[in-house]
C-alpha cells in the first residue's frame, strides 16, 4: 500500500513541477472553464427591421460550405432594446486574483460573425490564452448594415458603415468600462485590459485607441485591421501589434474601401457566401476609405511611436488559418501580450 501512495505522490509532484517550470502567460498550463451568455450592456438599441435579402440569402446556403448568416436591415431608424453579451473564459483552479483580461472581437464585415463563431480561428484564441493564465472575454457588438435601394439597385453606403463602426466602438468601450467596474468579481487587473480584434473587430480595436475617449484598452492586437481617419493615427497612446497580408482586398493593407467588389464577387475562402449574395442581388459596396496597417505603421514610424508589425508579402485576408502561419501568429500574439504585462 505504501509504495502505491508514494508512487501517486511522485506522479503528482512530477506534474506540479512541470506546471511550475512552464511560465504563466507564456505556456498553456491550465485547464479552461467557460461561462456563456453573460451580459455586459443591457437595453442597447439594435437594428430590427430585416431586409428581404437577409431572408432570401439563406436560400443560397447550398452554394457554399460554411455560408454565414448575413444581417442586412431596411433602415437605421427602427430599433429595439437588447442586451450585449460575452462568453467568459478563465483558467481552472487558478488562485490568482488580479489577472490581465483579453477582450476578443470577432470579424464579419459588420454583417456576420458572432462571439462564439467557431469558424473563426480568433475564437480559438480564447481557450489558448485562458490556458496560459489570462481571463478572456469574447464579446458581442452590434452587427448589421442598412441595405438601400435606388432605382432598383441595392447598395451599402459609406454613411452606414460609419454608423456601424461608431456603434461597435461604443460597444467595445462599454465592455471595457464594465470589466473595470467589476474587476474584483472576475479576478481582473483593471490596468491590464488588452484587445485582440480580427477584420471588422480589428477596425473597432484600432478606432478605440485613436479616438479621444477616456475608455481605452491598454494594448491592441490588430489582425488585418484599419482606421477611418488617417489624421487620428497620431493619437495612438497604447502599444499596438499590426498583422496584415500585403494583398488583402477585404480590409486594405494600404488604403481603399472595404470589400473590394471584384474580390467579394469571386468565390474565395475568406468570406464564403458573400460572393454569391453580391452576384445574386447585384449589391454594390460603397464603404468609407479605410487606412490599413501599412499606413498606420508608416505614421507611427514617422512619429517614432513604439509599436510592432508583422506583414506577410503576397498573403490576403485572414491568413492565420493556414499553414505556416497558424502557430506563428499565435506565438507573436502571446509574446506581444507578455511584453505588455510589465
Amino acid at each position: 500500500m505504501m509504495p502505491k501512495i508514494l508512487g501517486a505522490v511522485f506522479i503528482l509532484f512530477f506534474f506540479v513541477s512541470l506546471a511550475m517550470a512552464a511560465e504563466r502567460y507564456k505556456e498553456p498550463i491550465f485547464g479552461v472553464e467557460k461561462t456563456s451568455s453573460l451580459i455586459y450592456a443591457p437595453n442597447v438599441p439594435h437594428l430590427v427591421k430585416k431586409h428581404f435579402v437577409t431572408t432570401l440569402a439563406s436560400g443560397l446556403k447550398s452554394s457554399s460550405d460554411g455560408f454565414p448568416v448575413l444581417h442586412f436591415y431596411q433602415n437605421a431608424n427602427e430599433v429595439e432594446k437588447g442586451n450585449l453579451q460575452f462568453d467568459f473564459y478563465k483558467p481552472q483552479n487558478d488562485t490568482a486574483k488580479s489577472r490581465p483580461l483579453v477582450i476578443i472581437i470577432h470579424g464579419g464585415a459588420f454583417v456576420s460573425g458572432s462571439r462564439d463563431d467557431q469558424t473563426q480561428p480568433i475564437i480559438g484564441y480564447c481557450d489558448s490564452l485562458a490556458a496560459r493564465g489570462y481571463v478572456v472575454a469574447s464579446i458581442d457588438y452590434r452587427i448589421g448594415l442598412v441595405l438601400k435601394t435606388v432605382r432598383n439597385k441595392m447598395f451599402l453606403d459609406s454613411s452606414d458603415y460609419k454608423r456601424a463602426v461608431q456603434w461597435g466602438v461604443q460597444d467595445l468601450q462599454a465592455a471595457i468600462q464594465y470589466f473595470k467596474m467589476n474587476a474584483k468579481d472576475y479576478g481582473i487587473n483593471p490596468n491590464r485590459i488588452f484587445v485582440v480584434g480580427c477584420s471588422s473587430g480589428a477596425i473597432l480595436a484600432l478606432q478605440s485607441i485613436i479616438e479621444n475617449t477616456e475608455t481605452r484598452p491598454d494594448a491592441v492586437i490588430s489582425l488585418w485591421g484599419a482606421v477611418m481617419n488617417k489624421v487620428q493615427i497620431k493619437n495612438v497612446s497604447a502599444p499596438v501589434l499590426l498583422v496584415h497580408g500585403t494583398r488583402d482586398e477585404i480590409i486594405p493593407f494600404k488604403e481603399g474601401r472595404m470589400l473590394n467588389l471584384d474580390s467579394v464577387k469571386e468565390k474565395n475562402s475568406y468570406m464564403p457566401g458573400y460572393g454569391s449574395v453580391a452576384n445574386a442581388f447585384n449589391i454594390k459596396f460603397f464603404s468609407p476609405v479605410f487606412y490599413g496597417s501599412f499606413v498606420i505603421d508608416s505614421v507611427l514610424n514617422n512619429r517614432r511611436i513604439s509599436h510592432e508589425s508583422f506583414f506577410v508579402e503576397g498573403e490576403g485576408h485572414e491568413f492565420y488559418g493556414k499553414e505556416p502561419y497558424k502557430e506563428d501568429v499565435l506565438k507573436r500574439l502571446v509574446e506581444f501580450l507578455y511584453k505588455n504585462l510589465q
